[in-house]
């Protein structure tokens, strides 16, 4: 129902050329349900401002007074400080007007434009729907319902940019209205049935609204009309969600997509914030860009087959100076580095292509990488930062060596996004700096997240990380921790549109694996020209059962074997130098090879040599012959 058939204002075009503290009037430019809007030269500061008199009568304000009506709406939008707010520059009374001053947005509410020139392309629509639902998020964050959200309180301004005015309406967690949220509705073909019911006004209701507005900028015309209130009422309550593609019939279909989730009769099943709502928008805007090829391609990295590709690396590090002079190494061996071939052996490599392969997989917005924080996870994640860094922005990053609540800032930061102070507004600012890179043709960038821990104070901020990914497609999620991780971000609430994520687990070396991993890295480490270090088979099997198959453990021991075989100036790894070396200490760093522990006299004890047994039946070899020393 218009409007002007509902309220009726008093005519204030009397006021044209009347001054308003330092604000000269100069012409209507709206009318609202509370007040007349004005176009008034700030005669002080010498700029256009827009001005709005109180024109709202205590006969329709239900008991209440319309001055302090009036007065918080400027307190509650003077609350908010977001560029797609239209802000507030003072309030006043003088004689018998009320008013307040504002920004001056020039150009026409979205109504206006879609009355003069007709539908908007699925393109402008959404960014404008966008930038609308980065506002509503900023009032509802402050406690701040609209309950008014409609294309005339769009406002249209230059460059595209979209703000979100009139306030009058709006229900404050603080207002004089407060217990009766449910006095008025808003305009209503855009009221959520949850309103027209005679429930309180939510954020929930404002989605509603808005994606009412979205059909009408998509369109031209809201998703229900009706000759009388009452048809519209039960359209809204009854009537399914209409398809806008039988009114514009090439638009995209996540455009409707999006509308029937904005617009379902059960609150619940809305999106769950206007945040979600703009991170939903935002995908659509890249789907656009891509469909339209308004993009430069940037060629993708090819997905991995067989072994992954070179990528570059810094240097591995020198070997420790104990073992540089007593064994010939050059370089330091079970580091973290991937210097040549150790971590290209299986079972890292086989999860590292399947890694690479999810990652580049378009419908893969996140992956689970889980492993003990022995299992060599972290050096997964940062060979395949590495991989991939060449081909897309990669922000890489492990919790344990961040401080608490600094996960947005780092990315923020990394990713050269806006400094920001609150949380939503890091992962806003994050979010709309990939998408920038999207829209323009790059690959989805990829976060890598290490030592992810759903019980430590950072887990919301990963899942408000995750969650941006999900629904934005800006960038792509690698979560690196322990087992369970997606449960996790489900039970923190975020949702999985498309699937659940891709998760990966990091299996144990087996026997023969550690094996081959510690001969290849000793292969790697020794300099050109010197004698080889060999690993008694024995050795082998008691070190894959020490180290349980966790690659940072192994590479604990098997280094401190090495000093301890340096100290006898030995260069066969035998049972004495597993069983004698620390899993928890690298000794290379704190110990000189003076204190290194020495072999017994008689080795091994019978409670060694039963170990070795069980290892070798497990291996399906015979019993260790006695009279034989493994020290030989």
């Amino acid at each position: 129902m218009p409007e002007s058939r509902a309220y009726k204002t008093p005519d204030l075009a009397g006021l044209v050329g009347a001054k308003l503290g330092n604000y000269r009037l100069e012409r209507v430019i709206g009318r609202g349900r509370m007040g007349v809007v004005y176009l008034a030269q700030d005669e002080a500061l010498l700029r256009p401002t827009a001005v709005k008199v109180l024109s709202w009568r205590a006969a329709e304000a239900n008991g209440h007074d319309p001055v302090q009506w009036f007065l918080a709406e400027a307190r509650l939008i003077a609350r908010l400080n977001h560029p797609r707010v239209v802000q507030i520059y003072g309030a006043a009374r003088q004689a018998e007007h009320c008013y307040i001053a504002m920004e001056y947005v020039p150009g026409p509410s979205a109504e206006a434009a879609v009355a003069q020139g007709g539908p908007l392309s699925p393109e402008r629509a959404t960014d404008a729907l966008a930038q609308a639902a980065a506002a509503l998020h900023a009032a509802h964050r402050s406690g701040i319902v609209h309950r008014d959200v409609k294309p005339a309180n769009l406002l249209m301004g230059a460059g595209g940019v979209v703000k979100l005015g009139d306030f009058g309406m709006a229900l404050g967690s603080a207002g004089p209205w407060t217990g009766n949220a449910h006095l008025r509705v808003g305009t209503p073909y855009y009221t959520a049935p949850e309103v027209w019911s005679g429930e309180a006004a939510t954020p929930a209701s404002d989605i509603y609204s808005l994606g009412a507005s979205y059909f009408q900028l998509l369109t031209g015309r809201p998703p229900y009309d009706g000759e009388d209130l009452a048809a519209i009422e039960q359209a809204h309550l009854r009537a399914p969600v209409p398809d806008p593609r039988q009114l514009v019939r090439d638009l995209p279909p996540a455009c409707a997509a999006l509308l029937e989730r904005a617009l379902a009769k059960s609150p619940r099943a809305r999106h769950a914030s206007a945040e979600v709502l703009l991170w939903d928008a935002r995908r659509i805007l890249q789907d656009l860009a891509s469909m339209r090829g308004s993009a430069s391609a940037v060629p993708l990295a090819p997905a991995p087959d067989g072994e992954p590709a070179p990528a570059e690396r810094r240097p591995p590090p020198p070997a420790p100076a104990p073992l540089a002079r007593a064994l010939g190494l050059v370089r330091r061996p079970f580091a973290d580095v991937d210097p040549e071939e150790p971590y290209r052996l299986d079972p890292l490599a086989t999860v590292r292509r399947m890694l690479l392969g999810a990652v580049e997989d378009p419908s893969t917005m996140l992956v689970t990488l889980a492993g003990s924080g022995r299992s060599g996870r972290g050096a997964l994640c940062r060979a395949v930062a590495s991989d991939l860094g060449a081909s897309r922005r990669v922000l890489s990053v492990s919790l344990d060596e961040l401080p608490a609540g600094g996960l947005l800032e780092h990315l923020c930061r990394a990713a050269g996004a806006p400094d920001e102070h609150a949380e939503e507004a890091r992962a806003n600012a994050l979010v709309e700096r990939l998408s920038e890179e999207r829209r323009a043709g790059a690959p989805p960038a990829l976060v890598i997240a290490d030592a992810v821990d759903p019980a430590s104070g950072s887990f919301a901020a990963v899942a408000r990380v995750v969650a941006a990914a999900l629904w934005t497609g800006a960038y792509k999620v690698v979560l690196a921790g322990e087992p369970g991780l997606a449960a996790a971000l489900a039970g923190a609430g975020v949702d999985f549109p498309g699937g659940r994520a891709v998760e990966l687990e990091i299996p144990r070396f087996r026997p023969e694996e550690t094996a081959r991993y510690v001969r290849t890295w000793l292969e790697a480490a020794l300099g050109r020209g010197a004698p080889p270090i060999l690993l008694s088979a024995d050795a082998a099997l008691l070190l894959a059962r020490r180290s349980e198959g966790e690659v940072e453990r192994l590479n604990c021991i098997a280094e401190n074997m090495l000093m301890l075989a340096a100290a006898e100036r030995k260069r066969v790894l035998t049972t004495w130098h597993v069983w004698a070396a620390s899993d928890g200490e690298r000794w290379a760093e704190t110990r000189p090879l003076s204190e290194m522990p020495r072999p017994p006299a008689h080795w091994p004890p019978e409670e060694v040599v039963l170990l070795i047994d069980a290892c070798r039946r497990s291996a399906g070899l015979d019993p260790w012959p006695r009279g034989a020393s493994p020290l030989d």
